[in-house]
């Protein structure tokens, strides 16, 4: 059992009634009366239910690349226990009557818990702020524009002042759009080397370097969604001395991969921001090291085929045969295909790599994906402490498995990941004391 919150680390028996940890003894101890089921999860981990901080699920409004019933069922068989659902769907989640629908939806599908992000303005055009208490009263744990950059800084200053009264946070996509210009891959060698348009780092950390001095201005919590750029990490430490309330998260796409995956998987390589350098990869694994990066969010984006250009540009792309170049047409269409990769179920395999590398300690890896979520999301939740409710994730990490993305529980299938060789696995989820997935039965 590992549990950072009790500081509890070693062999324990944990006692689930009525939906909340009754008991955690030690192991072997005799806690069972007769009518008591017994799961024996003996040789894994048993952790604080896993929290995604950061998924898009689509729904409302595009049933074809995913729904909240595929995507809570794909949380579950990723080990989350509860998902934080972007805004950005359509209708936009603005209005306490879309919040109250995910809410609702999400009930009746028995399975991870969804927690809705509200945007931060009305129909995520940056301009008129959305009633931040009313979102809050439907269900709102988070706020943000989330996939658009909030340019006007009058606005997002008022939206940090109204969330540090309600004591919520303010989760930020930093990008300047002057610079980025719609750019599909890092600017480097590999847009070059194909002929994509050009996506500078320098994007994101300007437009990180004035939201924190924004942020240590008012007082405000901030969150920097999917970090990607080595010099906007040195901007968050820097403002953390200066007092910022500013936490961040790093996605497993953006510290695994670098830009030259593009050139195996294409577009399904292409997200918001992009893939950076070999040298950003190291600086982000540093700062996961170090304790700069608070959490990791799967960024989970599922799109279906056509909105990926994968009828134009799939036959270019594939392991074995790196396209070396794209005409002018089929670089148009790269850089029109939608960003974003899945990642539901492969962020848990992904970071367990970061335990096997001894990057870090399996302690560090469940505040990164459980108890500072938590924390974000205002949650009561992220421990196994008697009197905690029973979230709870049981981690096998000791599974060798291939990524097969025709085997997600999710909608789509935009993964860079395919066939890829991972150590570590959720084989059972458990939310409110009820088992959502089990694994050891597949």
């Amino acid at each position: 059992m590992i549990d950072p919150v009790s500081a509890l680390d070693g062999e324990f028996d944990v006692l689930v009634r009525d939906g909340d940890i009754a008991a955690v003894e030690r192991a072997g101890t005799r806690m069972n009366s007769p009518d008591t089921s017994v799961v024996d999860v003996s040789e894994y981990w048993i952790v604080p239910g896993l929290i995604d901080p950061h998924v898009h699920l689509r729904d409302p409004g595009f049933p074809e690349k995913e729904t909240i019933q595929t995507g809570l069922r794909a949380s579950a068989a990723g080990g989350f226990t509860t998902v934080a659902a972007m805004a950005n769907t359509l209708p936009v989640n603005d209005s306490p009557a879309t919040t109250r629908y995910m809410v609702e939806r999400a009930k009746e599908v028995h399975s991870a818990r969804l927690v809705p992000v509200s945007a931060v303005t009305q129909g995520l055009r940056g301009s008129a702020l959305v009633d931040f208490a009313a979102m809050i009263e439907a269900g709102a744990r988070l706020f943000s524009d989330d996939g658009i950059p909030i340019d006007d800084a009058m606005v997002l200053s008022q939206a940090l002042d109204e969330t540090k009264r309600l004591g919520y946070a303010v989760a930020l996509h930093e990008e300047d759009c002057a610079l980025s210009r719609n750019g599909a891959l890092n600017a480097g060698a590999v847009s070059k080397q194909l002929g994509v348009s050009g996506y500078p780092d320098s994007a994101e950390s300007q437009r990180v370097r004035r939201d924190l001095a924004i942020a240590i201005g008012s007082g405000a919590a901030v969150h920097v969604c999917h970090v990607s750029a080595a010099e906007s990490l040195e901007l968050i430490r820097a403002a953390r001395r200066h007092g910022a309330q500013v936490t961040c998260e790093v996605t497993p796409h953006h510290f695994t991969l670098d830009e030259s995956a593009a050139m195996i998987w294409g577009t399904n390589a292409k997200m918001n921001p992009p893939l950076r350098s070999h040298s950003d990869v190291e600086h982000l694994i540093a700062a996961i090291r170090d304790g700069t990066i608070d959490m990791i969010a799967s960024d989970h984006a599922p799109h279906d085929p056509d909105s990926k250009r994968m009828p134009q540009l799939g036959a270019y792309f594939g392991p074995g045969h790196p396209v070396a170049q794209l005409d002018h047409e089929s670089a148009e269409e790269f850089a029109h295909a939608a960003n974003g990769v899945v990642g539901l179920e492969t962020s848990l395999g992904l970071a367990l790599q970061l335990v096997h590398r001894s990057i870090i300690e399996p302690t560090r890896l469940i505040e990164m994906m459980s108890v500072n979520p938590a924390a974000l999301l205002r949650m009561e939740a992220g421990t196994l402490a008697v009197g905690a409710i029973a979230d709870i994730t049981v981690i096998d990490p000791n599974l060798e498995w291939s990524v097969a993305p025709e085997k997600f529980l999710s909608k789509s299938r935009n993964t860079p990941f395919a066939g890829m060789w991972l150590k570590g696995k959720a084989v059972l989820t458990m939310v409110a004391g009820e088992i959502i997935y089990d694994g050891r039965k597949a």
